[in-house]
């Protein structure tokens, strides 16, 4: 048996009821209710898609290209503000695939090389140049704002055909004999749209994760959070180095410096949730104390003046089970996300938004099948599944202090470095001979604990929490 959502979504909760529409079978203690089909009250669509953001925008624009009818609703009015402003090389791919390159590669985005990972005072630092993976063709790609960059694709879509509504937050969804009937609300009006398909991609909002009460993994990482700003003047690097994403380790936080304009850098540090914010300690507070622990920023951050209010995000680290159901596919943060530690965010929304449309496309060529369709779902999930792993796998390496230590202490043994640069520009699918490798840097990590084969890091000692007093004096 099958059962089928009847949700209503309100804010980031939902009240579920569950029905069966094929055989008519209640399994909550409201009475059962036609579900309309579609008809003049009603919009059709093959697919629907919920979201406008990076994932959303790649998978309508495919579809459309496809001749598939497809709608985008987006809750908010872009551009907008949102954090993860790093792309990875792998990117470009995608980006060129549905013919929008060229307009992110003339909207004047800072170029990112290379990617630097140092300690709080500077004493080990790694560059990994992407040119000198081990894939060929992942050389550059860009650091945007992605107000900027978010309102290209979702342009991008409506060009190629897709039907774009703005300010309509979805407001329920039902499950329906022959796809998903869906109630939002447009510019103040409500909205019925009927679709064959609907693609998720509302981001940590999860409407449709949460719709059919998607179970999610549990993964083994403790509740983090990040403390974040924009500033003006940051003292930078110069020359091809400019465009760097830097990432600083401490102890038991992290920081990273995304440079998104020629004045204005994005800086954010990352912890644990109880990871020593004292009782009264604003955000503010919080993010220069932890900046004080690096010689490095604080002298970097000197004369930056902040943009805006701190920003925190938090208990972002999740995943679904699986990542397509019921003629749904979850793409980008709708499906899972893991960490920003390396920028991967992005780039598996662009990933998934295409494999997704991909799948759709196909699907709609042929009748309908359960049986087809199960299989879709499977290969899905499990090609996206697969492509987290391989960034994880990497995660996990370093926020292990023992593996951080061989992460920053790269050897030119047997093409190592290489092998994982490919992988930190975006090259999640390897193939045997970077996989090999990653195996080994496994292995070696695991021997460092209790042989160390690289010297330790010996890591700064954490600051006391700052009093309201001293906190206010700079800044």
């Amino acid at each position: 048996m099958n059962p089928l959502s009847d949700n209503t979504i309100s804010g980031a909760h939902a009240r579920t009821t569950l029905t069966d529409t094929n055989n008519r079978q209640h399994f909550v203690g409201e009475p059962l209710q036609d579900i309309p089909t579609p008809g003049n009250s009603a919009q059709k669509h093959q697919v629907v898609v919920i979201g406008g953001g990076p994932a959303g925008s790649v998978a309508a624009t495919r579809l459309a290209q496809a001749g598939v009818d497809v709608l985008v609703l987006e809750r908010e009015q872009f551009p907008r503000f949102h954090i993860g402003e790093s792309l990875l090389p792998n990117g470009n791919r995608i980006l060129k695939e549905i013919g929008v390159w060229e307009k992110v590669a003339a909207a004047g985005f800072i170029e990112k090389r290379g990617a630097q990972f140092t300690l709080a005072d500077r004493s080990r630092t790694v560059r990994n140049v992407f040119a000198q993976g081990w894939v060929k063709g992942l050389d550059m790609t860009y650091q945007v704002e992605r107000a900027r960059f978010d309102e290209i694709l979702l342009r991008h879509a409506d060009s190629c055909g897709a039907q774009v509504w703005e300010q309509c937050p979805v407001t329920k969804v039902t499950r329906t004999t022959n796809g998903w009937q869906i109630e939002a609300n447009h510019a103040g009006q409500a909205q019925l749209i009927n679709a064959d398909w609907v693609i998720d991609a509302s981001g940590r909002h999860c409407v449709m994760g949460r719709a059919m009460k998607l179970a999610k993994s549990a993964l083994p990482y403790p509740g983090r959070m990040a403390v974040f700003n924009h500033f003006e003047h940051m003292q930078r690097d110069e020359g091809e180095q400019a465009g760097d994403v830097i990432v600083l380790r401490l102890e038991h936080a992290w920081f990273w410096a995304i440079p998104i304009s020629p004045t204005v850098t994005s800086v954010g540090v990352v912890l644990q949730k109880n990871g020593g914010r004292a009782k009264d300690e604003s955000w503010e507070q919080l993010f220069w104390r932890k900046v004080k622990e690096s010689p490095f920023l604080t002298q970097a951050l000197a004369q930056a003046t902040p943009l805006g209010d701190y920003r925190i995000e938090s208990d972002y680290s999740f995943s679904h089970e699986t990542f397509a159901a019921e003629r749904c596919l979850l793409v980008g943060d709708a499906a899972s996300f893991i960490d920003p530690v390396f920028s991967s965010g992005v780039y598996l929304a662009l990933e998934s938004g295409l494999l997704a449309a991909d799948q759709i496309a196909a699907a709609l060529k042929k009748s309908p099948s359960p049986q087809r369709e199960t299989k879709l779902y499977a290969a899905y999930t499990h090609s996206l599944k697969t492509q987290i792993g391989t960034m994880r796998q990497l995660i996990d390496a370093y926020y292990d202090n023992s593996a951080c230590e061989v992460f920053m202490s790269p050897r030119p043994t047997l093409s190592l470095p290489q092998a994982i640069n490919s992988v930190l520009a975006g090259s999640l699918k390897p193939g045997f001979p970077v996989r090999w490798r990653l195996w080994l840097f496994k292995q070696i990590c695991k021997l460092q604990k209790k042989r160390p084969l690289v010297p330790p890091i010996v890591w700064q000692a954490p600051d006391e929490p700052m009093t309201t007093t001293e906190s206010s004096v700079r800044h």
